[in-house]
């Protein structure tokens, strides 16, 4: 192999109209041009990279900065500060708090870019711990219908991990180590079973971890396939891996009803939260008020 000529980057043009045959200018590394903070990325293949991680970590890139924290925000409130997070721009929903959006991406800045003293930010704010409900529900209906002044917290569905965090956490199975290998948890047999070709050979398309202690994990660490997705979590709207996700869907249909009733997952977690009441409680009215309390996480 030579390895000068694998060292020698190859040319970039534009191509008129997308054609491989019709080249037009060549195009050198460089950054967004549109984002006033200049950086000369190098020619040579060796440091492109960091060249172009030091531009987008630089205190002074405002627009990384905010696109951070309004991903952040979407995620705490169901919607960011700006609602077109994928499109933080001209052309994209403006701000509704654009004071907030730079005093956050400020505070995110001066902090060492530490995502976790943001959170603890926004959470411990007033807007966050807002009831559901508010005292003038009729009149903010009609003088603010989208609650963009954050009058009352917005309820919103759980995400499909969280859904499938909450179930085993009631049924006592959550194994709450951190760190460490992926693991693939339980998936509907008809998909597991489904056949592929290995080297020539018939094998089981998908094989879940052996131990419930592996398959209970956090979702976080669950291995997922492009081409096979968990239908449990896709069902509750989780996002295609083959596209980018602005912002998750929330839909309610049937399929899910019969998810949570009928499926075999479903009915190996009832069967363990009941092993777990009569394991912890010895009388039917306690049994019963504990699974309520498990389960909504207040007294009957």
């Amino acid at each position: 192999i030579n390895t000068a000529v694998m060292q020698k980057p190859a040319k970039t043009y534009i191509l008129a109209g997308g054609s491989l045959l019709a080249k037009g200018a060549e195009v050198q590394p460089g950054v967004f041009s549109a984002v006033d903070i200049p950086s000369k990325l190098p020619i040579k293949l060796k440091g492109r990279r960091k060249a172009f991680a030091e531009w987008l970590t630089n205190d002074q890139n405002s627009l990384v900065l905010r696109t951070f924290v309004n991903r952040i925000w979407q995620g705490h409130f169901g919607l960011g500060i700006a609602a077109n997070a994928n499109n933080l721009g001209e052309t994209g929903a403006k701000p509704t708090h654009l004071e907030l959006l730079d005093y956050l991406s400020a505070y995110f800045r001066d902090n060492n870019w530490s995502a976790k003293k943001l959170h603890k930010l926004i959470l411990m704010s007033e807007a966050y711990q807002m009831s559901s409900q508010h005292d003038q529900m009729k009149d903010m209906s009609v003088k603010d219908p989208d609650n963009k002044f954050l009058a009352y917290f917005n309820t919103r569905r759980l995400t499909s991990e969280e859904l499938r965090e909450s179930i085993i956490m009631a049924t006592g199975e959550l194994n709450k180590e951190m760190g460490g290998l992926p693991i693939l948890p339980e998936i509907n047999l008809d998909v597991a079973l489904q056949q592929r070709m290995l080297q020539f050979s018939l094998a089981p398309a998908y094989q879940p971890s052996k131990t419930p202690a592996q398959r209970h994990r956090r979702s976080i660490y669950a291995y997922h396939t492009r081409g096979m997705p968990v239908p449990f979590m896709s069902v509750f709207n989780k996002p295609n891996a083959n596209d980018s996700c602005e912002r998750r869907d929330s839909s309610s249909v049937t399929p899910q009803v019969f998810t949570l009733l009928n499926s075999d997952y479903s009915y190996d977690r009832s069967v363990a939260f009941a092993l777990r009441l009569q394991r912890e409680k010895s009388n039917l009215t306690d049994q019963v008020a504990h699974a309520f309390k498990l389960a909504f996480g207040r007294a009957v």
